[in-house]
């Protein structure tokens, strides 16, 4: 770790994995760290919430792959248990719950795999040129080409939309591809008491006194001496300033003089999250076909104490709890009534997040290598900055990524140099 000789001082903006990481990180070289968090809670797209009787659920980040070793690192220094994932899944596929993936899927496995084979670059792929070609073009159009059985197709369209919260045409092949490359999980895990016990047990290791909770950011001015960040509260002088927070809300940030942050592609929807007395969802009626508007459906917390059990509507659309209440009902016939009502998390509409995680579209490549930049004094961090994305783990990454930059460049004594225009 760089060990920081000279004052520093950074504002982060976002108190979710991304922004606490990078916290942690820079308070441990011995830099002056204030955390500004927009919501009245720490976490982010990190939320576990409890029902009124105690049961929990996360409404938000919940799987934990084995290949996550910066999430599985701090769970063990925290003392936090992780238990590996279990409980009932499935994907609804044209109206109907699939367990199991179909066999003719093979196909499209192995097409990926010969895709994933071919990148030489994948840490970095806006250098890889493969990567590149396979950038220019989206999932559907691939699959058209492909012309993989229909149970096949239609089974991997709505893993796409389950897996990365959009439509296959908005999908970069590539993304594909680098994750069959990348991904060498094959374990998967959840937090025993649910996930915002890292974010909590990282706010402590931190202090909460550095963090500003209800502060959303109005304005950052920047030049090559410093930063000044606004809230409707106060204004914050810093040498350095990390946004975590993901870009449709970086959007709603003046930033004086403006910089050009690229896009990148944004899931959409969220889940809900419906209680019940018991399990209930053991027998399935395999022939039921529901008109659903959601992708996957799976139980939430499986391991917690008691009876009463969460089942999870996941999509890409909001769903009305009555279509959803419906939908369960058809497809468990042992289900009872609701003993709750549900709890609604709709990430892509709340206005501090304004999306579910990022799913890079076609052409996004070279724009992931932008925002990983720096621009100027402003330090853009979050999952949407690593290249497989969406998890805690990208976040985590990011924030600690960040976070060294800023040391090396303090303790080599560089002021920030040029910012564009």
């Amino acid at each position: 770790m760089v060990t920081v000789t000279e004052h520093v001082r950074v504002v982060v903006v976002g108190a979710g994995a991304a922004g606490l990481a990078a916290a942690l990180e820079l308070r441990r070289a011995g830099a002056e760290v204030t955390v500004l968090e927009a919501r009245p809670r720490v976490g982010g797209r990190i939320h576990t919430v409890t029902f009124p009787d105690g049961r929990w659920a996360n409404a938000g980040a919940e799987w934990v792959n084995s290949d996550h070793h910066l999430v599985r690192e701090l769970a063990a220094a925290y003392g936090l248990a992780l238990i590996p994932a279990r409980g009932f899944e499935a994907f609804v596929v044209e109206g109907r719950l699939h367990e199991e993936e179909p066999s003719e899927l093979s196909v499209i496995g192995d097409a990926l795999e010969r895709l994933a084979n071919g990148l030489t670059d994948p840490d970095a792929p806006w250098r890889d040129r493969f990567a590149l070609d396979l950038d220019r073009r989206n999932v559907a159009e691939w699959l058209d080409e492909l012309r993989p059985p229909d149970t096949a197709r239609a089974w991997i369209e709505t893993y796409a939309r389950g897996e990365y919260m959009v439509e296959p045409h908005e999908l970069s092949l590539a993304v594909m591809a680098l994750a069959v490359r990348l991904d060498t999980a094959d374990t998967a895990f959840r937090f025993a008491d649910g996930t915002a016990a890292l974010v909590e047990a990282m706010t402590r290791d931190l202090g909460s006194e550095r963090i500003r909770l209800g502060e959303p950011v109005q304005r950052i001015e920047h030049d090559a001496s410093g930063v000044s960040v606004v809230t409707h509260h106060a204004e914050y002088e810093a040498d350095d300033v990390v946004v975590t927070a993901p870009l449709p809300a970086v959007d709603q940030i003046t930033i004086d003089p403006a910089i050009e942050v690229p896009s990148v592609g944004q899931g959409r929807g969220g889940k809900l999250l419906v209680p019940y007395p018991s399990r209930g969802w053991d027998r399935v009626e395999g022939d039921a076909d529901v008109d659903a508007a959601f992708d996957f459906v799976y139980e939430n917390a499986p391991d917690q104490p008691g009876s009463g059990r969460v089942l999870t509507a996941y999509g890409t659309r909001v769903i009305g709890d009555d279509d959803v209440h419906h939908a369960f009902a058809t497809w468990f016939p042992d289900l009872e009534t609701p003993d709750g009502d549900a709890i609604a998390a709709w990430w892509s509409t709340e206005p501090e997040t304004g999306c579910t995680y990022s799913a890079f579209r076609p052409g996004d490549l070279p724009a992931l290598a932008r925002i990983r930049e720096p621009f100027g004094r402003i330090h853009l961090a979050g999952e949407h900055t690593e290249v497989v994305n969406g998890y805690v783990e990208s976040a985590l990454r990011s924030g600690r990524r960040v976070a060294n930059r800023i040391l090396e460049r303090a303790s080599s004594g560089q002021i920030g140099g040029e910012f564009p225009r």
